[in-house]
């Protein structure tokens, strides 16, 4: 099957890919010796380190591209959501368009900016000198590969999430009713979740369950502030004018409440207008601007929590199954 006919109608490759992916560098790995290392790289201290890092590099570029197919379905599914709370019906349609054709705008500065940050982890023309040239070679490559795969990912995500922002400056709000907009708000967690299972295969860099700090800091240093754009950014829009919303009903209620102010209500329904209008000043008050409940945020946190739990939870066992086989 052709990457053109597994994009479907999200635009983006698909499962076929992503399993043709898997295959090569499978292969790859094989065939270079990765797997199965003899003579170790001057850097590396066990086998099970190589074999760590074929594993990472092996799991991560078809994780990511099986990732931006389903997040492409999803933000689609979330655009048909939102679709009856905009102004015009062709502005989802429109959304959507751009999404499907995101891979074939942005792949160039994707590649770019793939190859850019591949290269401030590996050198390869450097790695293909060294004493063991096949494995470091495939390694090299296999980390080239896998920052051009983020790289495109960065593209095909930065777009819904532009897109989001676009429709976030559209949608009819409701300011008390924050859940009425919670499709925005899922946006970001899209690429929350994506970004996560990455971060979840990294560990796969100490196998051999020797943490070192230098195989995470610059993914958690990539990671960590694309977490933070894809969640914030696209609702910026809503929360500015959320606020402007609250701002401009707060200060209704509060010239209705100035002009009953100089008398006291004496009969029940004037008592009952100025309770209401009380009441709501503090629902007002208290109202969210941003669109992220308790629920969710907790959520983001857990999906960030996992992968470095589970790093120190296997860690953990590595250290208890080496205790027990030393006697």
């Amino acid at each position: 099957m052709s990457v053109r006919a597994d994009t479907g109608e999200t635009g983006v490759p698909g499962l076929a890919t992503a399993a043709s992916m898997l295959v090569v560098l499978v292969a790859l790995f094989t065939v270079t010796g990765a797997f199965r290392p003899t003579d170790l790289p001057s850097y590396a201290e066990t086998t099970r380190q190589i074999i760590g890092m074929g594993l990472m590099l092996t799991l991560i570029p078809s994780y990511m591209i099986a990732g931006a197919s389903i997040g492409q379905r999803r933000s689609i599914a979330l655009v048909e959501e939102l679709r009856e709370r905009l102004p015009d019906p062709d502005q989802a349609d429109a959304a959507i368009s751009a999404m499907r054709g995101a891979l074939r705008k942005t792949w160039r500065w994707g590649v770019v900016v793939g190859l850019t940050l591949g290269l401030l982890n590996t050198q390869p023309l450097t790695a293909i000198r060294r004493e063991n040239p096949v494995v470091e070679g495939a390694l090299s490559f296999g980390q080239l590969n896998m920052w051009v795969v983020i790289g495109l990912l960065m593209g095909v995500r930065f777009t819904a999430a532009r897109e989001f922002r676009r429709l976030a400056e559209v949608v009819k709000l409701d300011l008390l009713r924050p859940d009425q907009l919670k499709a925005i708000s899922r946006a970001g967690v899209v690429d929350v979740v994506i970004i996560a299972g990455a971060l979840l295969l990294t560990p796969l860099q100490s196998l051999d369950a020797e943490f070192r700090w230098y195989n995470y800091q610059f993914g958690l240093l990539v990671a960590l502030p694309a977490v933070t754009f894809f969640l914030i950014w696209p609702l910026l829009p809503l929360h500015r004018r959320n606020q402007q919303d609250r701002e401009a009903r707060l200060t209704e209620v509060d010239r209705q409440l100035a002009e009953i102010a100089p008398t006291t209500p004496t009969d029940v329904e004037a008592s009952t207008h100025l309770e209401t209008l009380l009441a709501h000043r503090a629902r007002l008050r208290s109202a969210r601007t941003w669109p992220l409940s308790t629920g969710l945020l907790s959520r983001v946190v857990l999906y960030l929590v996992i992968p470095p739990l589970a790093w120190a939870g296997a860690a953990v066992v590595e250290r208890v199954v080496d205790a027990f086989l030393a006697g």
